[in-house]
């Protein structure tokens, strides 16, 4: 149960274009700050004017200072904010919000050490079990990326109707590191550094890392580093009790298709939609690695057109 809910509405009833309607359907936009053990929550729902029972989705940023948009410090595409917005025009409601520690959900005694990806698991289940309390019966979890991870983590926990992952990776987190470590280190230091990864893998801190690697490495963030490493996402999602959509970027820089199929391959349950031309920030890319980077900082640039339609598909028909 949660303890308390202060609910702001900020903005009522904008009108905004629907993908197939002429008409404009308006939205209403609340301000919400879930107060949960240790932390109050800033998050943002949106609804579709006139549905009462639209289905919710969830969302879950990615890793590092990702905020509710998709967006970090010096790095704004408001990724996830049109997604919402594309979602909401479609009839389909959604619940952003700031992780514990990040943006406005940030707090004074906020410590890296005490920080694991259980915790935001855990704050994944608290906000399914306020939007079941207060009265959404159809209710979806959508992870970006790491939030992919924790969203599994957190639906062997709790219930929802569904659930869709966007480059959300299909190996664990310590494989996917080696993979990415491997080919930009000296052989002899990539050597060290995958012995480290492995001690973490096994629950067992660092003490010995030279300081060139102290901020992978650093004793603040090995608590997090052996939580994360811990789980297999291509394992979590065999265990759900919903069908999940598995959405991949053809142009993502950061996430493969081989960990898409991976984690679509491994259950019945997932389907896998590989989303031509597409990014790690849900953008269009039609020229090389330039023009991707550039992306990751330019919000007037508009989101993949596909990647609505096949989300609001799964969601309307499941």
């Amino acid at each position: 149960m949660l303890k308390q809910v202060t609910i702001i509405v900020t903005l009522l009833f904008l009108a905004t274009p629907g993908l197939k309607s002429c008409q404009q359907p308006e939205k209403q936009t609340e301000t919400l700050k879930i107060k949960l053990p240790g932390v109050e929550l800033h998050a943002v729902k949106t609804t579709p004017a006139g549905t009462k029972k639209a289905p919710i989705a969830i969302f879950i940023a990615g890793s590092g200072p990702t905020d509710l948009d998709g967006n970090q410090p010096g790095m704004k595409n408001n990724s996830l904010k049109l997604l919402s917005d594309g979602l909401v025009e479609n009839g389909i409601a959604t619940l952003r919000f700031d992780k514990r520690g990040i943006a406005k959900s940030a707090y004074a005694d906020f410590k890296e050490d005490g920080l694991t990806i259980d915790q935001y698991a855990n704050d994944v289940q608290s906000i399914i079990r306020y939007l079941k309390e207060n009265g959404h019966q159809s209710i979806y979890i959508i992870g970006h990326s790491e939030g992919s991870l924790i969203g599994l983590i957190a639906l062997q926990h709790e219930k929802a109707d569904g659930f869709v992952s966007i480059a959300g990776a299909g190996n664990s987190a310590d494989q996917i590191l080696k993979t990415q470590l491997k080919p930009k280190l000296p052989h002899e230091q990539f050597e060290m550094v995958a012995q480290f990864i492995d001690s973490l893998a096994n629950g067992n801190k660092v003490t010995s890392a030279p300081p060139e690697l102290g901020m992978l490495f650093r004793a603040s963030v090995q608590p997090y580093l052996i939580s994360w490493f811990r789980y297999n996402p291509a394992e979590l999602i065999k265990k759900i009790d919903c069908k999940a959509l598995v959405v991949q970027g053809e142009k993502d820089i950061q996430v493969s298709m081989d960990d898409a199929r991976l984690l679509a391959n491994t259950t019945e349950k997932a389907t896998l939609v590989k989303m031509e031309g597409m990014n790690h920030v849900l953008k269009t890319i039609d020229g090389e690695m330039q023009q991707n980077i550039q992306s990751y900082s330019n919000p007037d640039l508009p989101l993949h057109k596909g990647i609505v339609e096949k989300i609001t598909t799964f969601i309307k028909n499941n």
